[in-house]
């Protein structure tokens, strides 16, 4: 089981505040929605979240199985989709994931790969260039980067963004696995529909 804690963070860009003094916590097999206009800070929360952004102000804290996980580890930890994360045009799929797995050195990589391609449906198209792909494959390929190391504390920006119903029907599925598996599902979103499906709501304008 896994437990994320936020505790007094927050985060400016210059004179440009974005949220202060929030707080949470989040255990094993919870979800939360972060909500709040585009600019408002929500992708900015998301990267503080995974480790690889710190905040101006407070801490992020990932504990897994009782035990903390180190800041420099923290980042390996989590599976981040959000639209600004680029991928390799030239390279397949699964190079693209290759890549991944070994600047992760992940253990059992072929394995990985497969079954995180299966998961998103990609499966029959794992060796074609990724610079073939539709807007909503792409966003496919985000999501089996984001699940290839089984991480704990899985974060979702915009997650339905380029997805047809069937990659709607995809993310809901990666979601209700991650909780099952008493992992973490922090979800940043405008759309009020899909903040609903999740256990608790954090309005980020409510933090300024």
């Amino acid at each position: 089981m896994a437990s994320l804690t936020a505790d007094g963070v927050g985060h400016r860009y210059g004179s440009l505040l974005l949220f202060r003094r929030l707080s949470f916590e989040v255990g094993g097999g919870d979800s939360l929605a972060v909500t709040g206009a585009n600019g408002a800070g929500k992708s900015t929360l998301l990267r503080i979240l995974a480790g690889v952004l710190a905040p101006k102000a407070g801490r992020v804290r990932l504990t897994v199985d009782g035990e903390a996980v180190a800041p420099e580890v923290h980042p390996r930890r989590a599976g981040l989709v959000a639209p600004a994360l680029g991928l390799y045009d030239p390279l397949s799929a699964r190079e693209n994931l290759a890549f991944l797995a070994r600047a992760r050195r992940l253990p059992d990589a072929d394995d990985r790969i497969d079954a995180a391609l299966t998961r998103v449906g990609l499966a029959g198209r794992a060796d074609d260039p990724v610079s073939t792909f539709s807007s909503g494959m792409r966003q496919r390929v985000k999501y089996a980067a984001a699940l290839l190391a089984d991480p704990p504390l899985l974060l979702l920006d915009e997650p339905a963004a380029n997805l047809d119903a069937a990659g709607r029907e995809m993310v809901e599925a990666v979601v209700a696995a991650q909780r099952e598996g008493g992992g973490i599902v922090v979800v940043a979103t405008n759309r009020a529909d899909e903040a609903a499906r999740h256990d608790r709501t954090l309005r980020i304008e409510d933090h300024r």
